[in-house]
């Protein structure tokens, strides 16, 4: 019985919606409420497929620049390599490397310039592990050669400081000494190494400005440290197995250590974007519900206009209950043709942005793309449907219970 009375309230309201009026201003407000509907669901559309384009390209910036895993003391800022169960995590066979690295903050300077950074040693293979040495725009990646030390810099740095790579100017690194202070001569209190720069790359990320890198040997003799290491560096052969090594790694190595994934090494960016993207929508959603709303005065226009067919329906046998779900499903077929064609509207300008890339960032800027990026997902599509969906609902509700 209810399918029956879904299907004839159906069918009625649709009569009703693309009959003619007496009055053509029916129709306009109708054609207002699809349109207010459309653009808002278009709207949102696009803007979360914005937001998932500019998150995927962040991501990427940063998977380039950390490592798949990283592993660090939970209390502490170094640890003996010599008792870290190194050897366990290289037999995994999900592992493609492991880097031993210590990293800390010092002040460089350089041609009469100073700046603070953070120096970051590396074996010899890191780059070949890592894939760093894509991210080289200049130079390359050879740390040690011939008995002297290298540094590679970030590119916002090395502009800073107008870093000449084939220049005879040398990287002075300072750091305040671990093992022997004299506080009554500052000027004995830093440890003082020079390196010769060799390269700069950019990842296009805040890294660029923040990181020296450079051998191993060189940071541990600068900081007085013998094997102690500040990190361990995980590289996996497939990202797709990440949560299972991630698990095995932390219970190979105990509570005593963090194991950080890509995403957990840069939650508060990630968290932000996450708490960005639900705030549009958020503020989207509440314009969308105020295009909605003229459905409520479609209804009712289209209540008084429908007077004599509501007695004449009465008269056929239709009580008051299938009366308002009439008008109830003219108010949602009005919404659902608004957020359809909304929803292929904002497909349709994020397919061309994809395929054209019509919307450009412009001004000739050295961006890492030159348009903005655009990246639909399913699971908006049926957020918005559902929103919609929500809201039609409620709205149609309100003037449809006024039927008697």
């Amino acid at each position: 019985m209810q399918n029956k009375n879904f299907r004839t309230a159906l069918f009625v309201a649709w009569r009703h919606l693309f009959s003619k009026k007496k009055h053509s201003l029916v129709n306009i407000i109708s054609i207002i409420s699809a349109v207010g509907v459309l653009s808002g669901t278009a709207a949102l559309i696009i803007v979360l497929s914005v937001f998932n384009g500019m998150e995927e390209l962040v991501v990427d910036s940063f998977n380039s620049f950390n490592p798949d895993l990283k592993i660090t003391l939970r209390e502490g800022k170094s640890f003996a390599t010599d008792s870290f169960p190194l050897s366990q995590l290289q037999e995994i066979q999900s592992i493609s490397a492991v880097e031993e690295v210590v990293s800390d903050l010092t002040l460089i300077e350089y041609d009469g310039k100073q700046h603070l950074i953070e120096l970051k040693g590396v074996g010899r293979n890191y780059a070949r592990n890592s894939g760093f040495d894509e991210l080289l725009i200049d130079g390359d990646f050879d740390l040690q050669h011939d008995g002297c030390e290298f540094g590679v810099m970030g590119a916002i740095a090395a502009g800073t400081l107008q870093v000449n790579l084939s220049g005879a100017e040398l990287y002075k690194v300072f750091y305040p000494k671990r093992l022997r202070k004299n506080l009554g001569n500052p000027a004995d209190a830093f440890n003082t190494r020079y390196l010769t720069p060799c390269g700069v790359f950019s990842s296009f990320t805040e890294y660029d400005d923040k990181y020296l890198i450079c051998s191993i040997d060189f940071v541990r003799n600068l900081m007085s440290y013998e094997d102690e290491a500040t990190s361990v560096e995980v590289f996996v052969k497939n990202e797709k197995d990440i949560a299972a090594i991630q698990k095995k790694v932390t219970e190979i190595v105990g509570d005593n250590y963090l194991v950080q994934n890509r995403f957990q090494q840069e939650e508060l960016l990630f968290k932000t974007m996450k708490t960005e993207k639900m705030m549009i929508f958020v503020i989207l959603a509440f314009i969308l519900l105020i295009a909605v709303f003229n459905i409520i005065g479609t209804l009712s226009m289209i209540i008084i206009e429908k007077k004599e067919d509501i007695t004449v329906l009465n008269y056929l046998g239709a009580n008051q209950p299938l009366i308002r779900r009439i008008f109830m499903t003219e108010g949602m077929i009005i919404s659902f043709i608004g957020g359809l064609a909304g929803m292929f509207l904002g497909w349709l300008v994020c397919f061309l942005q994809q395929t054209l890339h019509l919307i450009s960032f412009g001004n000739g800027a050295n961006y890492i793309v030159d348009y903005y990026p655009v990246k639909m997902e399913l699971s908006d599509f049926l957020i918005v449907f559902v929103t919609t969906f929500l809201i039609s609902v409620i709205v149609s509700l309100i003037p449809s219970r006024r039927v008697k």
